[in-house]
């Protein structure tokens, strides 16, 4: 698709109702769960690993809800990006999350808000920005749509930075002037960003010390920030906790970090992107858990 298309079709779908656009998230996820297919085979071996004192039934019901809001989250993304800036100041309203985020990040210090991959993580930036400038670090996109997508991430006063030397230099500049950071804290970042094996759900999961590291030399605090998505296209609700202790510590760091997100996936599993093969990077000698899967 070359670039034209591409932004001409996400500017239309962008226009649309959320309602709309998430009924089709709901007939794009159905599919994905009826038909078998690579997304489908990951997410059931990771409510196998994960979930495993859960009933079979429970599994699949989550099964089914995870890919119909993934796909949910794909459709409303244009919406995020390119609508109409009153609808996404509308969606990011929620007062009452709004007061504890402003009590959160309101020592100085600045604050690193963690968005793991559940319900709308797109509008979780939008919903910081309320507090002040925020800095939040992405993984460029190759092709065409890395433009398209980074101009859509950048609306109220969101400043995107790349996974490189140059954005984490960036993310620790914001931190020192009292600002907010975004991070996506359940990537299986590459071996040379700084990793470590950790426990999450009680496997080994290479995990970043980015956050740790950060953390401690700024001094911030670290809290995670999930956005709920309500049924039949009612919008967002926002969850803010304060990160487990001990993630500013070296030693501790990982490990507080996936505490965390178990802890934001287990309030909400059916919204969590487990169609994402998070433990792809495995210790010595340990088992490939997706051996046999598409």
């Amino acid at each position: 698709m070359s670039a034209t298309l591409l932004r001409w079709t996400l500017l239309l779908l962008g226009q649309l109702p959320l309602p709309l656009l998430h009924g089709l998230g709901w007939l794009l996820g159905n599919l994905l769960w009826l038909a078998p297919n690579g997304l489908r085979a990951v997410t059931r071996r990771h409510l196998e690993l994960c979930f495993p004192e859960r009933s079979a039934q429970e599994r699949a019901r989550i099964e089914r809800l995870s890919l119909i809001e993934s796909a949910k989250a794909v459709c409303e993304a244009p919406a995020l990006w390119f609508g109409s800036e009153r609808r996404l100041r509308r969606w990011t309203g929620d007062e009452t999350a709004l007061r504890a985020l402003r009590t959160a990040v309101a020592g100085g210090k600045g604050a690193i808000m963690l968005t793991p991959h559940l319900g709308a993580w797109e509008i979780a930036s939008f919903f910081c920005a309320q507090a002040g400038p925020i800095t939040v670090l992405y993984k460029p996109q190759k092709g065409v749509s890395d433009a398209l997508i980074l101009r859509g991430r950048t609306r109220l006063g969101v400043h995107p930075v790349p996974t490189s030397g140059g954005g984490v230099k960036a993310l620790l500049g914001a931190l020192r002037r009292g600002e907010l950071v975004g991070i996506l804290p359940d990537h299986d970042p590459p071996d040379e960003s700084g990793t470590r094996f950790a426990p999450l759900f009680g496997i080994p999961a290479n995990t970043m010390d980015l956050v740790g590291k950060l953390a401690a030399r700024s001094g911030a605090p670290v809290w995670f920030i999930s956005a709920e998505r309500l049924s039949w296209g009612r919008g967002f609700r926002y969850h803010l906790q304060r990160a487990p202790a001990g993630i500013d510590q070296a030693e501790r760091s990982a490990e507080a970090l996936n505490q965390g997100v178990e802890a934001c996936v287990t309030r909400l599993p059916e919204q969590y992107w487990w169609s994402y093969k998070r433990y792809r990077r495995r210790p010595p000698g340990a088992a490939d858990p997706y051996l046999g899967l598409k």
